[in-house]
């Protein structure tokens, strides 16, 4: 054997094996995949950092591109409906302000979640490397952005001198993260089946901007009149009100959180059950 030959023997030993066991159950094989993308931290803040931070690579702002554009969205809404739907401004503003920022972190998750598995099957189809870390990587994204937005609360509520107390800016927080545990469950559940019909991306797109305006984001639920009953059955408006109630401190906040609770339960057992059967075959899939 030459010596050439005898460096590239030493070179495939060396090299990381992708093995599969076919043996594993499907709970077994998910689970071990969860506590091996946990159990590397440092390589989901490097994806999360990557994923992120590349998309403004280059820029003046940065990051805080988000935070303008946010706002000019926030600014232009509040300043336009509330005149449109007779609000006064100083209540109007605040409540737009999060209640846009909290859906599009809603948004985010499920848009992106559809397509999750497909957007990173070059890196786990070529590499041992956990399927769960991508959609942790799309929470953790997804909280960066969150982070620059909420400049922007900030600073709407110290304008209108909207201060909440600890225990309800402890509440928001509890929202906010009760949002990003669902959304990493619902992202297994529909990352899996996405990867399979690739329609549902573009169903998911396209309910979204129906479920927007059918959603108060930016109206109030007691405009629907005798129908307003029918916002207790919309999940979308108890997370909102998970982080806007508590902020803005309503009285409905305690019964949004058992609604946005009891819906996540829902959600993990689905996304669990549904990794678990087929989280093998996402790699043939994509």
């Amino acid at each position: 054997m030459t010596s050439v030959n005898q460096d590239e023997a030493v070179e495939r030993e060396t090299l990381p094996v992708y093995s599969f066991d076919a043996s594993k159950d499907g709970f077994k094989y998910a689970l071990d995949d969860l506590k091996t993308a946990l159990s590397r931290p440092r390589l989901l803040l490097n994806l999360v950092h990557t994923s992120f931070f590349s998309r403004y690579q280059g820029t003046f702002l940065g990051g805080f591109w988000i935070t303008a554009t946010t706002f000019m969205m926030v600014s232009g809404l509040a300043l336009l409906y509330s005149r449109i739907l007779g609000d006064n401004l100083s209540d109007y503003f605040p409540y737009v302000a999060i209640g846009i920022i909290v859906w599009g972190l809603i948004s985010t998750l499920i848009n992106e979640g559809a397509s999750v598995f497909l957007a990173a099957s070059v890196a786990f189809n070529q590499a041992p490397i956990p399927k769960t870390i991508f959609a942790l990587r799309l929470v953790g994204t997804a909280l960066l952005s969150m982070l620059y937005k909420l400049i922007i609360v900030v600073g709407v509520l110290i304008y209108f001198k909207v201060f909440p107390s600890w225990p309800a800016l402890l509440m928001a927080i509890g929202g906010m993260f009760l949002i990003l545990w669902t959304g990493f469950w619902f992202t297994l559940f529909i990352g899996t089946i996405g990867t399979k019909f690739r329609d549902i991306g573009q169903l998911t797109s396209a309910s979204l901007t129906f479920a927007f305006f059918v959603t108060p984001v930016f109206w109030r639920s007691d405009r629907l009149g005798d129908l307003s009953f029918l916002i207790t059955y919309n999940p979308l408006y108890h997370y909102i009100n998970t982080v806007r109630g508590s902020l803005l401190g309503y009285s409905d906040v305690v019964e949004s959180f058992l609604w946005a609770g009891g819906t996540s339960i829902v959600i993990a057992v689905l996304g669990m059950v549904t990794f678990c059967l087929f989280a093998k075959r996402i790699v043939y899939w994509s």
